[in-house]
């Protein structure tokens, strides 16, 4: 493993062991999910070129997770939210190291904190008729990329120029809300369906889009510990039927050309390399 990527594995352990204290001190739900789960299943840790660690919760245990960091986070970390970093514009929460960089290509000209991260999902109920889950799924797929646009973030990649205009005119036309409202509407969509008694969930925030982020709930409710590096974290307990339903045969790797990770990492700077 290259020896900086191993450094990021081992600031994110420590940044996942200090979600796990605060959780286990107020009694609130965790999991591991998506690349982080199929790592612990088939790698007992990380996935060797992976660069992240996913963390989801239901809405009400992720609130009651923002609060108590409030007071109990350490110093060493940061607390991303759009509530305490400005220019952060993603309906989700990251814990970032302090004193580190890990700036990805797509945020570099961005104001907010880049320190190396773990993401803290959101879970919220998905509506049951099809016709409000699409409504949810463009409306909120489209505010949140005003978002992003609105706050330096470029959502196109180089050689896509056709994408980056149809971007420029979206950023145009968010012009008459401010980002704040944005975030407010956005929100409200989100957290729309959570007083009704629904049995699937959804992490809007996620890398997979609306359709696949869209699971049961009970992978979040019904929790085991397993091994994650030589470390006890929580997964559902039916880790198989979560796998299976995201990546088919999990436990096979991919081939070697299509091991990479994705979020396009341009700088990394830890304060001990000094």
């Amino acid at each position: 493993m290259d020896l900086t990527l191993k450094k990021v594995h081992e600031i994110q352990l420590e940044m996942a062991l200090e979600v796990k204290r605060i959780c286990e001190k107020h009694n609130i739900k965790y999991s591991i999910i998506a690349g982080t789960l199929l790592g612990a299943i088939r790698h007992n840790g990380f996935i060797p070129w992976d660069d992240d660690l996913d963390i989801g919760m239901l809405r009400s245990e992720y609130e009651k997770f923002i609060e108590v960091c409030k007071y109990e986070l350490k110093d060493d970390y940061f607390l991303q939210t759009w509530e305490f970093d400005s220019g952060f514009p993603l309906p989700i929460a990251k814990i970032r190291k302090n004193g580190t960089r890990f700036v990805e290509k797509n945020s570099s000209e961005a104001s907010s904190h880049n320190g190396i991260f773990i993401d803290i999902f959101p879970f919220d109920n998905i509506p049951q008729r099809r016709i409000e889950q699409i409504f949810q799924n463009c409306s909120t797929y489209i505010l949140m990329r005003m978002l992003l646009v609105r706050m330096n973030y470029k959502v196109w990649k180089d050689n896509e120029f056709t994408k980056k205009m149809l971007y420029r005119a979206l950023k145009i036309l968010s012009l008459p809300l401010s980002i704040e409202k944005i975030k407010s509407i956005l929100h409200k969509l989100m957290i729309a369906y959570n007083e009704q008694p629904l049995q699937k969930v959804v992490n809007i925030g996620g890398a997979y889009g609306y359709n696949k982020e869209t699971i049961k709930k009970e992978w979040l409710e019904e929790l085991k510990e397993i091994n994650f590096e030589g470390e006890n974290l929580l997964a559902p307990v039916d880790s198989e039927g979560y796998l299976t339903y995201f990546y088919g045969d999990y436990m096979t790797p991919p081939p070697e050309n299509a091991r990479y990770n994705r979020h396009n990492i341009i700088e990394v700077y830890v304060e001990e390399d000094k």
